[in-house]
């Protein structure tokens, strides 16, 4: 029932409200929280990913930098015997002092005689990871 002279009838005021619920807020801050913990998460996954994309990358091109510089040696250098050779702790340069660790594998007459097999691999997180290039050089 309303009153007659008040500036605002109880009606009035209950349907006229404006603004939130402190369980309205409650809710909203609720989401927003679970959708910033989402967008975290993804961020530290980026930098996961970008973290091993730049080892690999570093790894490949060490593995090719001691590949080409095989290849250019003479076919009975020291570094072509036959036999594993390697460099630890090296770092991107392939100077001392990395997390690199190159390994390379050289097998006389294999395919066929007269040619050496050459496979140079690079690990690195404790061995965790690697990648790997072989190739042939003949006499």
């Amino acid at each position: 029932m309303k009153k007659t002279g008040a500036i605002f009838s109880r009606t009035a005021v209950r349907y006229n409200q404006h603004g939130f619920t402190l369980m309205e807020i409650i809710i909203a801050i609720m989401i927003l929280t679970v959708g910033l913990l989402a967008v975290a998460k993804m961020q530290v996954s980026a930098i996961r990913g970008n973290y091993m994309s730049s080892n690999t990358t570093v790894a490949l091109a060490l593995a090719e930098k001691k590949m080409e510089n095989l290849l250019q040696k003479e076919y009975t250098h020291a570094d072509l015997s036959n036999g594993n050779h390697e460099q630890v702790n090296i770092n991107e340069a392939g100077q001392a002092g990395g997390i690199y660790h190159r390994i390379w594998v050289v097998q006389d007459d294999t395919p066929i005689s007269n040619t050496k097999t050459i496979i140079v691999t690079v690990r690195w997180d404790h061995d965790r990871h690697h990648v790997s290039l072989s190739c042939i050089k003949a006499l």
